[in-house]
Formats: C-alpha cells, sequence, structure tokens
C-alpha cells in the first residue's frame, strides 16, 4: 500500500492558523451577541409577567434606555405555582453588575417594543435612592406593558365602527339629495326655501319695527319705569312673605299657628266616627245604609209617591176638593 506525502510544515501552520481563526470567530460571535459591557461581570434577576410574546433568549435589556444585559431565558410557570397577579411566564435576565446600584426595590420592568414594529426587549426603571438594592437572584417587579394585539383588535373594531357611520352618513346624504324628509326637502323644494326667505323678511321687517324708537318694544327698553315698576312690586312681595313669615294677618296665623291643623284633625275624626257609625248601622241613616228592608220600604214609598204625582197629573180636579165661601 502505498504511503501518502507527509505534510509539510507550511501545511501545519496553515491548519493551527485555521483553527485559531474559526475559534476566534466563534467568540466574537458569542461577544457581539452579549449586549451591553462584554467583558464585565454580571448578575442575575428575574422578572414574572403575564405575557412575552415575542420576547426570546437574547433579547436586549435596558435601564432607562440604554443597553445594560439580554434575556438568558424564557420559562413558563406552572398554574399551581402562580402568583396572586396571574403571572405565567419568568423571564430570567442577565444584567451587567455595574448597573447593579440602580435596580432596586422600586423598581419597575416592562416588556416593550424597540419602536413601533421592532424587537422585544425587556426596559427597566432606575429605583430611588431609599429603596434596597436587588442582589442576584432577586425579582424585579414587572409593571403593566401595552398589548399590541389587543390595541390592533380594539383598532379593528373602531374601523368596522367607522366603516359603518360612513355608510350611516351616505345613506342620509343620499336620502337629502333625492328629497327625502325635512332636509331633504329643504335642500330640494324651492317652495319651501321661498317660504323660508319670506319669513326671514317678516322677521327682519319685525325686528326694524320694533328698533324704531317710537316703538312700544323700544320704549320699553329704553324708558326705566316699568323696571321700576317691577322692582317695586317684588319689593311689595318681599314685603307681603316677610309679614306672612312672621305671622301677621290672617294668611300668616294660618301658617305660623296650629289651630287650622287643630281644626282639620277634629273635622277628620268627626268624620270618621260618623262613617264608622254608618257602616255599624246606627241610627236612621246608617240603617239607611245597612239595613235591606228599610231600602225596600223607602224605595216602595218612592213609586207609590211618583204614581200618586202621574194621577194627579191626569186628573186634578179629583184630587181638589171644592170650597164654598157661602
Amino acid at each position: 500500500m502505498k504511503r501518502g506525502t507527509p505534510m509539510t510544515w507550511e501545511q501545519v501552520r496553515v491548519g493551527v492558523f485555521l483553527i485559531i481563526a474559526l475559534a476566534m470567530g466563534a467568540t466574537a460571535l458569542v461577544l457581539i451577541g452579549r449586549t451591553g459591557n462584554v467583558f464585565g461581570e454580571r448578575y442575575q434577576l428575574v422578572t414574572l409577567v403575564r405575557s412575552a410574546a415575542g420576547l426570546v433568549p437574547g433579547a436586549e435589556v435596558q435601564l432607562a434606555g440604554q443597553a445594560v444585559g439580554q434575556v438568558d431565558r424564557v420559562v413558563l410557570i406552572l398554574p399551581e405555582n402562580r402568583p396572586e397577579g396571574g403571572q405565567a411566564v419568568a423571564v430570567w435576565l442577565d444584567v451587567n453588575l455595574a448597573v447593579q446600584a440602580q435596580i432596586r426595590d422600586d423598581s419597575r420592568a416592562q416588556v416593550r417594543t424597540q419602536g413601533l414594529l421592532g424587537d422585544r426587549l425587556i426596559d427597566i426603571r432606575p429605583g430611588s435612592a431609599g429603596a434596597r438594592i436587588l442582589q442576584d437572584g432577586d425579582t424585579v417587579q414587572a409593571a403593566s406593558s401595552v398589548d399590541f394585539d389587543a390595541l390592533i383588535a380594539e383598532g379593528s373594531e373602531a374601523v368596522g365602527e367607522l366603516v359603518e357611520i360612513t355608510g350611516n352618513l351616505a345613506e342620509l346624504t343620499r336620502g337629502v339629495l333625492e328629497g327625502e324628509g325635512t332636509l331633504g326637502r329643504l335642500v330640494t323644494d324651492a317652495a319651501l326655501y321661498d317660504r323660508l326667505v319670506s319669513l326671514a323678511g317678516s322677521i327682519d321687517t319685525l325686528v326694524t319695527a320694533a328698533a324704531d324708537s317710537d316703538s312700544p318694544v323700544m320704549r320699553m327698553l329704553e324708558d326705566d319705569s316699568l323696571y321700576l315698576s317691577i322692582r317695586s312690586t317684588l319689593t311689595s312681595l318681599d314685603s307681603v312673605a316677610a309679614g306672612v313669615a312672621r305671622g301677621e294677618g290672617s294668611l300668616g296665623r294660618l301658617l305660623t299657628t296650629d289651630t287650622l291643623y287643630s281644626a282639620l284633625l277634629s273635622s277628620v275624626v268627626r268624620t270618621d266616627s260618623i262613617l264608622a257609625s254608618l257602616e255599624s248601622g246606627d241610627g236612621s241613616m246608617g240603617r239607611l245604609f245597612t239595613d235591606p228592608e228599610l231600602y225596600e220600604e223607602l224605595l216602595k214609598a218612592m213609586v207609590d209617591f211618583g204614581a200618586l204625582l202621574d194621577a194627579v197629573r191626569e186628573d186634578p180636579d179629583r184630587y181638589v176638593p171644592e170650597v164654598s165661601v157661602f
């Protein structure tokens, strides 16, 4: 078997150079993928969110808009382990240790979009001076984020309503142009327009006549006698009302004393007593309301009396006795 040609030193150097170049390229790719300080130390934080739609490992982490790290992993939380707020996703963040003092208990992390249609990222709001600095493994509270899917759905509904309104306006405009309804007649009926013009002319004539200094309207507006008369009347009414409030006069006594109330109460009591007697059948009037035999007798008497009146009208001489003076 023929042995291969041995490798020369030049070939070995080329191979080693290629291996080193590939290793350097891979290292560069890893470093380029890291956001923020490439060679700085990092620590991990976690934030719990309801939805991490569009958020992937390697996504940028910002602090007040500045890149300080990247998303390490996105993990779904089991239903039995979810907090009371209902957050279903845990997002682990690799953050530069140099900015640790900026992220505190009152900091808030928010999932947002880079620009309007850009990549999703985590933006952290710096904390205040009095709050505790978050350590490695701590949880940074999440702020509510804008749900673009919900916004798009609401926008679609709004567009649908706008289209419906536009259709209604088009239908209304068509009806107006075809002379339907009062507005349509106003636009298309020349006779109605002429009547409106005539009415406007009549109103203008009336206003012109009223503006004449000799007209009753202008005299009423310019003469202060009407104002003084009204003011005097109001003063008199105010005086009368004050007197009534003080109990002066019959009306004042009527409103300020309980005499009328006592009299009305006594009348009501007596009326109630009379009605009770009638209901129980006491007295002649009570028997009249409650005794059917008395009612029948009265009815019979009235019938007999009516028959007597009819007989008198038919033959009055029979019931008039002859009177002789001598």
